[in-house]
C-alpha cells in the first residue's frame, strides 16, 4: 500500500510552525548582536502598551485566552471602558540584584470602538505621585481577520520625560495575529519602534496554557524576555500576577488590575495623575 499525504490541517500546522520559527530566529539573531544605545532604564522591564501583563483579546477585551507580552505592546487595542492598574518592579540594566529597586507604576484607559484608542501615564520615578508622567498612546488601525493580522500603531513616552537616562520618546507600528495549532491559541506579536526600542524590529509569542496561566517570550529591541502570568480566577479574572526574566536587567515580578470604569472616572483619574507635577 503506497503512502498517503498528509491531511490538510496538518500541512497548515507545519507551514504555521515554520513561519514561526523563522520570525522567532531572526529576532533571536538579532537580539545577540551587540548594541550601542540603550533604553531609558525605566523601560527595560515592563511597556505602559496594551498587553503587557494583561492577556487581551482580538476585541481588546480582558480574556486568559487571549495575547499577553511583558515590555513590547501588541496590536489588540483596548476600547471603551477598559480601564487597568500596574504595579511592577524589576531591576536597572545590568544589576540583576535579588531584591529589585527599579519600580513602576501604570494607568491605562480605553476609549471608543471604531477605533479603539489606548492611553496610559506611566509613572517613571520610584517616588510614586512626586514627578511627571510618561504618556503613552495606541490606535488600533484594522482589526484581525482570517486573512490579516490586527495592526496598531502608537507612541511611548510621547513627551520624551526620559531622555537623560537613554532612548525614551517612540513611534512604533505593531501587528499581532492569532495562529490555531493543534486546537490551542498562539499569539505571534511583530513590530518596528524607535526611541527605547532602539529603531529595531520587535516580536513575540504568547500562549494560553490554561484559563489561568499564559506563557510569553519576547524581543523588545534590546533584550530577551520571558514570563509566566498567572490569573487566580481563572479566564476572565480582574488580578493578573506577573513573574518575569529580562536578560540584561534580571527578574521583574508585578500585579496587574483591570477592568471597567465609566468614561468620565477615567477622565478624572487621568486628569489627577497627568496634573500631578514635581515638587
Amino acid at each position: 500500500m503506497g503512502s498517503q499525504p498528509f491531511p490538510q490541517r496538518q500541512t497548515r500546522f507545519s507551514r504555521s510552525s515554520l513561519r514561526i520559527e523563522a520570525v522567532l530566529l531572526v529576532l533571536l539573531l538579532i537580539g545577540t548582536q551587540a548594541n550601542a544605545k540603550t533604553p531609558s532604564t525605566q523601560y527595560v522591564n515592563i511597556a505602559p502598551l496594551p498587553g503587557a501583563g494583561i492577556a487581551t483579546n482580538a476585541h481588546g477585551e480582558l480574556d486568559g485566552y487571549g495575547a499577553i507580552q511583558l515590555n513590547i505592546p501588541i496590536a489588540y487595542t483596548p476600547g471603551a471602558n477598559f480601564s487597568s492598574l500596574c504595579l511592577f518592579t524589576g531591576n536597572h540594566i545590568g544589576k540583576f540584584s535579588a531584591k529589585p529597586s527599579n519600580g513602576t507604576g501604570v494607568f491605562g484607559a480605553g476609549f471608543g470602538r471604531s477605533p479603539r484608542i489606548y492611553f496610559s501615564a506611566m509613572q517613571v520615578s520610584s517616588l510614586i505621585f512626586r514627578e511627571s508622567k510618561a504618556l503613552n498612546v495606541q490606535v488600533q488601525l484594522t482589526e484581525e481577520s482570517p486573512a490579516r493580522p490586527a495592526i496598531a500603531i502608537g507612541s511611548q513616552d510621547l513627551l520624551n520625560k526620559e531622555e537623560s537616562t537613554g532612548e525614551a520618546k517612540s513611534f512604533y507600528a505593531v501587528a499581532t495575529k492569532c495562529w490555531q495549532i493543534a486546537g490551542k491559541q498562539l499569539y505571534l506579536t511583530i513590530g518596528y519602534g524607535s526611541g527605547r526600542f532602539l529603531h529595531r524590529p520587535f516580536g513575540g509569542i504568547s500562549a494560553p496554557l490554561s484559563e489561568h496561566l499564559s506563557t510569553l517570550l519576547e524581543y523588545d529591541g534590546f533584550q530577551l524576555n520571558e514570563a509566566l502570568a498567572w490569573r487566580p480566577a481563572g479566564r476572565f479574572s480582574p488580578l493578573t500576577i506577573t513573574l518575569g526574566y529580562n536578560n540584561r536587567s534580571g527578574l521583574v515580578v508585578g500585579t496587574s488590575l483591570s477592568g471597567h470604569l465609566p468614561t468620565t472616572t477615567q477622565l478624572a483619574i487621568g486628569a489627577a495623575l497627568i496634573g500631578i507635577r514635581e515638587n
